[in-house]
């Protein structure tokens, strides 16, 4: 009894760890490496959960692709608080790909923490059951090269629902396919699958070897195996009640027929159609698509029946398929010594008839099990045996990856399979499994159990129906083992850690993946003998036996049995804690109750790295009348652009599609100037979004823009003049044509023309009506002009003095707005309803330039950074390198300076690396850190768009470049990478190059 309540206040302890940082933001699903299930468009609402810290007010979440053409960015999705609690959760809506799940906390429009899960996929998950050509493990089967290929790295023999995990693992050869099967061909087959799909594949086990259609249809139907299980059945239910209801699934493939070799066509179809129908009833999904394979062959004998069966199945039972055929793969070139398992060449034959089966229309017409936004969070599967008797004790075991609150406690309830009524509940605990008395005047019948949450409120799924008879013996609950439970202090460099286990022997082996050398402590914790708790350092993996359980991991230590089955590493509990060797404290531990062969108890986060640049639209301010001027910012993080990089921006076309996007611009830089198109029809809805063009990528877009419902009148007006001869004598008449042109929509009306004659210029005349012309002004009376229409005016001027002229005209006066240029706004900022031409006499003075005079221009703007927003989360570092002098003389001391300067929005500090020629020294240290030619200097904080430096006296010996970049900085820059390197171009490098005498 004290153990078990030891174990309980550690349970309790470990599920409260996390939430005892009032500032911490923690996810509880989903977890790394795990698939969920697309649907026919391509797409999944992923839940997203977990417990918020005490001043957020808002949570957001967002999927950010992890390569290129893996995925479609998602905007940030508001995600909501569970009533009364910290606790969140929401549904976000993801295109196909392989993520990064990004998670913040906000107050005010600040972010308060950022917490983030990499590898999460939207793809394809399959279901596997049948027997063992669908278990496999006869043979070392290579895992998967595509990392986007997951499974459950864990092997239960006998199934018990809380030691269930809800952590994936990459589809490598030693990993299960878990929770019950060895990885086979199906690593191969998601490789396949990964490389024609792009997009991620889940495999879940729930096949077992030497099994019969009738054992199958027995065990779903609730008749219990010799031990008390509904094994094979059990195992693919446990996969649809705990792992289905949270990821959703493709469909399930199914082999098996070898073990029917005496059933009738009938007896084979019947027992299928009962497995189908449970499964389907489980998953609460009538169109749960299946793949039945055509098989039956066993030590040279077929069974026709059965397959007669299995193409009956495909052709009446709605959404079963045809799934490969096997009879024909025989002989030692497919199958092992047996003539039972397929092998050698033909597994490769078995997967390409299962990839060939998975066709294209396959995946068009099989509609999924895909996720809800409400997926559960806590699931009950089966609690046995299946019939009791009032008064019993039940042990409800449950999957757990709710999101809760500090104090929360766990709860069971029964309650009536008919109407779903309470009946009775357990106590509140930590416990898992709960305890459940039932009543003893519990009347006969059928009754269903569900694990619920105190804080906040939750409820889970309904488990297994069950009956309850008070004519069944009475049946007495033994102790349960309790879940894997993980603890110490997580180390980046400690990745992954699991065991090899035979029970029958005792044989054990601790495995662990980590970049340092490591040790390791095994600890009995239930009581048991054992005798080798002391650290140990962990041999590489190399000195270990080749078995492909060691896949993975690179430290292998062997805890031997004194003799087979006697003594070293008995069936029970234990506690394996790694730590880096030399270190002292607890490490990294796990309490674990031990299972038969491979089993992962421990998988710490996986960095990623390289990801595609993030384009973000900085809210603009859209000006939604067509000719309007306005600006679109943007920002650029995770990744650069290449140098020949090049923005544009565009706009959707009428039906909101971007397939054959307007282009409203394009730059180097943020932001880009633009204005809507005149042929925008007023009364539509557009968005706007800017691509990059190296590497291709796109931003979200921007809210939608609704078109000005009553647009104004405007009128598109341009103006060009040409010039007869562009070489005049003096006194000499030079004929000028002026063409107004009118591009719409509108007419204009009101317009009239000006130019303003230089110095020495005068004009002659005109040949054309509503010109008049005084003290060095020529007016051009134009009125009103149709869309579409232009006027010429022709006239004469001559010029009097000898020089260079360059004569200007503009639009002086318009009532009709024009989109892209303003009246009357001078002749020098270049806009569209301007022109001017040039000429000179015959005998001109190099020197003498005559200009128009230009008294109305308006301010032009001023000169804008080639720099984007500063990011005010974030401080932007840029370094510059400069010397006192750049030919010192050999041996001289010169004055090195590195200038750091922040843009960006968050002051930072930041460490400063000099790498020096060869035979240059630092001739003081003081300050600094010298390690062979690389010096480093430390500057303290940089506010918001101040500067720092450092100088360092060097002495020359030959001439050299200097190479200096920032190394460290407390906060993320958003357009370089510190410590990345001297010649990469990044704003956080500089050199300059001395020669010396």
């Amino acid at each position: 009894m004290i153990l078990c309540l030891r174990q309980l206040f550690m349970l309790a302890v470990a599920s409260l760890l996390p939430l005892l940082a009032a500032a911490q933001l923690t996810i509880t699903s989903p977890v790394a490496r795990m698939v969920f299930q697309r649907n026919l468009a391509n797409e999944a609402a992923i839940l997203v959960a977990g417990v918020a810290p005490a001043t957020a007010t808002t949570i957001e979440a967002r999927f950010v692709p992890l390569a290129l053409g893996q995925g479609t960015l998602t905007p940030w999705i508001s995600l909501s608080f569970v009533a009364g609690s910290r606790a969140f959760q929401g549904a976000v809506p993801v295109k196909g790909g392989w993520y990064r799940l990004d998670v913040r906390a906000m107050a005010d429009g600040s972010q308060l923490a950022l917490t983030q899960v990499n590898r999460v996929g939207v793809g394809e998950v399959f279901v596997v059951a049948g027997q063992s050509n669908a278990v496999g493990g006869f043979e070392r089967e290579p895992g998967a090269d595509d990392d986007r290929v997951s499974c459950i790295d864990v092997r239960q023999y006998r199934l018990d629902d809380q030691l269930l995990p809800l952590m994936f693992n990459r589809a490598s050869t030693g990993s299960n396919i878990g929770p019950s099967q060895p990885p086979h061909i199906w690593a191969r087959l998601g490789d396949r699958l990964v490389r024609r799909l792009n997009v991620p594949v889940l495999f879940l086990g729930g096949a077992q070897p030497g099994t019969s259609s009738t054992e199958w249809q027995q065990s779903a139907s609730g008749q219990p195996d010799p031990s008390g299980q509904l094994l094979p059945y059990q195992r693919l239910g446990s996969v649809l009640q705990h792992y289905v209801a949270r990821t959703g699934a493709r469909a399930v493939l199914w082999h098996q027929g070898e073990g029917d070799i005496g059933s009738s066509e009938t007896q084979y179809f019947n027992n299928l159609q009962t497995v189908i129908a449970k499964s389907r009833q489980q998953a609460g999904y009538n169109q749960l698509p299946w793949l039945i394979s055509r098989v039956s062959f066993i030590q040279g004998q077929f069974n026709p029946s059965v397959i007669a069966a299995q193409n009956r199945l495909i052709a009446q039972i709605n959404d079963v398929y045809a799934g490969p055929s096997t009879d024909d793969l025989q002989g030692p070139d497919n199958r092992l010594g047996d003539n039972v398992h397929l092998g050698g060449n033909g597994l490769v034959r078995f997967i390409d008839r299962w990839e060939q089966s998975l066709t294209d229309d396959f995946f068009g017409r099989a509609t999924p099990l895909t996720p809800s936004g409400s997926a559960p969070l806590l699931t009950t599967g089966y609690s046995l045996p299946l019939k009791r008797r009032p008064g019993d004790v039940i042990q409800v075991a449950s999957l757990r990856t709710d999101a809760h609150e500090a104090g929360n406690q766990y709860y069971a309830q029964l309650v009536r399979a008919s109407d779903q009524a309470v009946v009775a509940e357990s106590p509140r605990s930590q416990d898992n499994p709960l305890l459940l008395t039932l009543p003893v005047d519990l009347p006969a019948g059928q009754y269903r159990l569900r694990t619920l949450t105190t804080a906040p409120a939750t409820t889970g799924t309904l488990g297994e129906a069950f009956t309850v008879d008070p004519n069944t013996p009475a049946i007495k609950s033994g102790n349960a083992p309790l879940p894997t439970v993980q603890g110490g202090s997580p180390d980046a460099a400690i990745g992954r850690i699991g065991y090899r286990y035979e029970s029958d022997s005792h044989g054990f082996f601790a495995m662990v993946q980590a970049s340092v050398a490591v040790e390791i402590r095994i600890q009995r914790i239930d009581g048991g003998p054992f005798d080798d708790s002391a650290w140990h350092v962990m041999p590489p993996a190399s000195q270990a036996p080749d078995y492909p359980e060691f896949v993975d991991f690179n430290y292998v230590r062997n805890y031997p049995p004194q003799g087979l089955a006697t003594g070293g590493v008995e069936p029970g509990r234990y506690r394996l804690s790694v730590r880096k060797q030399g270190d002292t404290g607890e490490g990294v531990w796990c309490e674990t109750t031990t299972q038969s062969g491979r089993t992962t108890v421990y998988q710490g986060p996986e960095a990623v790295s390289g990801l595609p640049p993030v384009l973000t639209l900085a809210n603009p301010s859209i000006a939604n009348c067509p000719g309007t001027p306005f600006d679109v910012s943007f920002a650029l993080s995770e990744s650069s652009v290449n140098a020949d990089n090049r923005y544009t921006l565009q706009l959707a076309d009428a039906s909101g599609s971007f397939d054959a996007p307007i282009e409203l611009g394009s730059s180097t830089t943020s932001p880009i100037a633009t204005s809507l198109p005149i042929s925008v029809l007023a009364g539509t809805s557009r968005q706007i979004r800017v691509v990059a063009s190296s590497p291709a990528v796109y931003s979200l877009p921007a809210s939608v823009v609704a078109v000005c419902a009553s647009a104004p009148a405007q009128a598109d007006l341009s103006l060009t003049m040409q010039s007869a001869s562009r070489i005049a004598a003096i006194n000499q008449p030079v004929t000028l044509t002026l063409t107004l042109n009118n591009d719409g929509p509108s007419t204009a009306a009101g317009v009239s023309l000006r130019s303003r004659l230089p110095v020495g210029m005068s004009f002659v005349d005109a040949a054309s009506p509503g010109v008049s012309a005084a003290a060095g002004v020529i007016d051009f009376a134009t009125g009103n002009l149709s869309s579409g229409g232009s006027m010429r005016y022709i006239f004469r001027v001559k010029p009097t003095r000898p020089g260079t002229y360059m004569l200007a005209a503009e639009v002086s006066a318009s009532q009709t707005p024009d989109p892209d240029s303003q009246p009357n706004s001078g002749t020098g900022d270049g806009q569209d309803d301007a022109t001017q031409v040039d000429l000179r006499t015959i005998v001109a003075n190099s020197d003498t330039l005559r200009l128009s005079p230009n008294p109305n221009q308006v301010p032009l703007p001023s000169v804008r950074l080639a720099e984007p927003t500063p990011d005010a989360s974030s401080a932007d570092l840029s370094l510059t390198l400069r010397t006192n002098e750049l030919t010192p003389a050999l041996n001289d001391v010169m004055s090195v300076t590195a200038v750091v300067a922040n843009r960006g929005g968050r002051a930072g500090s930041a460490t400063v690396v000099l790498q020096l020629p060869t035979g240059w020294q630092l001739v003081n240290t003081a300050g600094f850190t010298v390690a062979g030619q690389f010096v480093t200097g430390t500057l303290g904080q940089l506010a918001s768009g101040s500067s720092d430096t450092l100088v360092f006296p060097i002495r020359i010996s030959a001439s050299g470049t200097l190479k200096a970049q920032i190394q460290t900085a407390s906060l993320a820059d958003p357009d370089s990478t510190p410590g990345n390197g001297y010649d990469n171009g990044e704003d956080d490098t500089a050199s300059v190059a001395v020669r010396g005498h």
